[in-house]
């Protein structure tokens, strides 16, 4: 889970909106939460996207996140879904997930780093022992080092949710999405569906694009009130 250190980001009345621009990814690992692969081929409808921020209220959005698949394999795509965002809702810190394979080229480091820089982005490299062999841990230990404020890695150990790839694992729900104390998490997936992220279980969905951001947004309450009772994994406790 990612949580940038500003201030809104602590407000429980705002959100933290992402957008998953596709899920396709260089890699195919065994604990993806979101089946993503080099076989996955679906990106986003921008002109929905688009249809649908502009129902967005601009004073209850406290940042931006991409991430997938791997925003690695699409810049044009992921930056594209950002600066739609930026120019309909406005500047807002943003962040992006990458799992950090161009790290063993200097030449896709350079691409990927310098989009980074054009869109304002942090960057958030996974730590997994699955992603550092696919990594060069050294070059990505050095660039956090020379850019602190603008890089982090991620633990080697992760809490994965039991979707996708885990989704035969057991969900054990401990109502998070009534105990959550930050901004809401909500992303939007290629095909539309609007994640609700407030969750140690499985993501539920919380709408899609064709609803207004004002329907989302009440749902999003009352499930932050009376817990997400439409989930079919929710329990009272």
């Amino acid at each position: 889970m990612v949580v940038l250190n500003q201030q809104n980001s602590e407000n429980p009345r705002m959100y933290d909106l992402s957008f998953m621009y596709t899920l396709r990814c260089d890699l195919k690992c065994p604990f993806c939460m979101y089946d993503s692969g080099p076989d996955v081929w679906d990106s986003m409808n921008m002109p929905m996207l688009d249809n649908w921020l502009w129902t967005v209220d601009p004073n209850l959005i406290a940042s931006f996140g991409l991430y997938g698949g791997e925003p690695g394999v699409d810049l044009e795509g992921f930056g594209y879904c950002l600066q739609m965002a930026k120019r309909i809702i406005g500047e807002r810190p943003s962040f992006v997930i990458t799992n950090g394979t161009w790290s063993t080229s200097m030449e896709k480091t350079d691409v990927f780093l310098r989009w980074c820089s054009d869109n304002g982005l942090f960057v958030v490299v996974s730590g997994t022992p699955f992603h550092r062999k696919t990594q060069d841990r050294e070059i990505l230990e050095t660039l956090v080092q020379l850019y602190p404020t603008a890089m982090r890695l991620k633990p080697e150990h992760e809490n994965f949710i039991p979707m996708g790839r885990l989704g035969h694992n057991e969900v054990a729900c401990t109502v998070k999405c009534r105990s959550w104390n930050r901004a809401s998490r909500i992303a939007v997936k290629p095909n539309g569906d609007i994640l609700f992220q407030n969750c140690d279980g499985v993501f539920p969905v919380v709408g899609t694009y064709h609803d207004r951001f004002d329907v989302i947004d009440e749902k999003v309450q009352r499930w932050r009130a009376e817990g997400a009772k439409e989930c079919p994994y929710y329990k009272e406790l």
